[in-house]
Parts: structure tokens; sequence; C-alpha cells
């Protein structure tokens, strides 16, 4: 696994950007800055890997490059569902943390097999 700077940082700074639609949309709810801030963490989470990550293998690049996409999408759907109808801090909080790790948990799985 090879990580390339300059990708890793345009997809950080379009999480950043996503992340902040993301807080604009849910601009008039209390919870606001954690949306924006849970995003931000989760999207990025995702982008890296998709974008700026080069791998060993090139089954193992494409399995992780659509685990990451598959889950960037799950966390666009929910974060904007989450903004758009009012975030609840406890149910936002366990359902994106859930999916969080569960993405994290199948990466690292994925990420441990040699012979794919």
């Amino acid at each position: 696994m090879k990580i390339n700077i300059f990708l890793s940082f345009i997809s950080t700074i379009l999480g950043c950007l996503i992340g902040y639609l993301s807080f604009t949309i849910a601009e008039g709810n209390e919870n606001a800055m954690i949306c924006g801030f849970g995003s931000v963490v989760c999207f990025v989470t995702t982008l890296i890997p998709t974008m700026g990550v080069q791998y060993e293998s090139s089954r193992l690049g494409t399995n992780m490059r659509i685990l990451s996409a598959l889950f960037f999408v799950i966390f666009l759907i929910s974060h904007f569902c989450f903004a758009g109808f009012g975030v609840k801090m406890p149910f936002y909080v366990i359902a994106n943390g859930i999916l969080l790790v569960i993405y994290l948990a199948i990466f690292y799985k994925i990420q441990g097999i040699k012979n794919i």
C-alpha cells in the first residue's frame, strides 16, 4: 500500500467540502456542527482509500476501492438524510458510528488478505 500525497490531499479537501455542504443543509438545527464534523470524518475516511492509495495487488485495490466507494455512497445518503430531516444526536452518532466501525473492520480484514 502506497499513499499518493497529492490525491490524498484532494480527497481530504473534497471530504471537507462535502462535510461543509452537510453542515449548511443542517444549519437551522442545534446539532449542525456535529453533523458537519461527523460528515468530514466519514467522507475523508472513505475517500482517501478510494482515490489516494495505490495497492500492491490490482485485485486488492479493486476490492478496496469498491468497498470504500460503496460506504462513501452509504455515508452520503445517511448524512444528507440526517441533515435534511433534522439531526437527532443519539441516532446520528450511533448509526454513523456503527457504519464507520463496520467499514473499518471490513477494510482491515480485506487489507490483511494476501491471496486475492
